[in-house]
């Protein structure tokens, strides 16, 4: 008969503790979905969607000044411009063609 009384006693404290946690976790999701909080998370993902895409623009323009500064020492490297003429004749060629264009175009 006691042992009765404890199993008896244990599945009450269970059974409550249980209810309890239900009633606890089936609040917490209507909270959760409720209009307000609804909106509050819709509005800090677009401020977080925002700064995402403001600091991927900014990556991106780093990135191409950078490649740019590359293209354009790439290229000063290939030219001549400075004040004193090629030294070798097969630089003076060249730097005759580069100084007339090509094609006409410019």
């Amino acid at each position: 008969m006691f042992k009765r009384i404890i199993w008896m006693g244990t599945g009450m404290v269970v059974g409550a503790g249980g209810a309890f946690w239900a009633k606890h976790k089936v609040e917490a999701t209507v909270e959760k979905y409720l209009p307000e909080q609804v909106a509050d998370r819709a509005a800090t993902q677009a401020r977080d969607l925002g700064r995402t895409v403001r600091a991927a623009a900014t990556e991106g323009r780093q990135a191409m000044r950078q490649r740019e500064q590359e293209l354009r020492s790439q290229v000063e490297a290939r030219t001549f411009t400075g004040a004193r003429a090629p030294s070798s004749p097969k630089a003076a060629r060249g730097a005759g063609v580069a100084s007339r264009g090509r094609g006409g175009h410019r």
